[in-house]
């Protein structure tokens, strides 16, 4: 505080009555003395020290805009992605109509019957993953003559030889 200011300061402060200048001048050369020792607060920093980053963050220059926008596409391409790490979930198909039944009667609808087969084993391959899967599943339509022909086969469906009949598709 100025001379100046300590002096107006006291001669209002005797027109009041004695004693008030002594009690005003120690406040105010408190305060004075304290604002003109402490540090010199830079613009925005008036902010908690949490908030301060959010500042520098919202820089309204068209630069730093497009910036902040790319990065944010590139989170969003990156979150969208799938990782390296992670499997893509498998393809479903619609269910599948069952092959027809084979009788055996008619051999020219042999290829069609196969076909239709493995139609559903690559359709669904976690399912028929092996060999005997795909014969079994197979024989579950065969009936008449078929039907009768793999009976014999079947009657030793613990056989896992992969030699035997049930155990290779290509055999069968």
């Amino acid at each position: 505080m100025s001379e100046g200011e300590r002096a107006r300061i006291g001669e209002v402060e005797d027109e009041e009555g004695e004693g008030s200048v002594e009690e005003e001048d120690s406040g105010e050369t408190e305060v004075a003395d304290a604002l003109a020792n402490a540090p010199e607060v830079p613009q925005g920093s008036n902010l908690a020290p949490t908030n301060q980053h959010l500042v520098s963050q919202y820089d309204p220059s068209p630069l730093k805009i497009m910036e902040q926008m790319a990065t944010i596409m590139g989170k969003l391409c990156q979150a969208a992605s799938p990782s390296d790490n992670s499997k893509a979930p498998d393809f479903k198909t619609p269910s599948m109509k069952a092959p027809d039944p084979f009788y055996g009667t008619k051999p020219h609808k042999l290829r069609g019957f196969i076909q239709s087969c493995q139609l559903i084993f690559d359709n669904y391959p976690a399912n028929f993953f092996s060999d005997r899967k795909k014969v079994l599943y197979s024989t579950a339509f065969l009936t008449g003559r078929a039907g009768k022909w793999v009976e014999p086969y079947l009657s030793n469906i613990s056989n896992e030889d992969p030699s035997y009949l049930l155990n290779n598709w290509q055999l069968f």
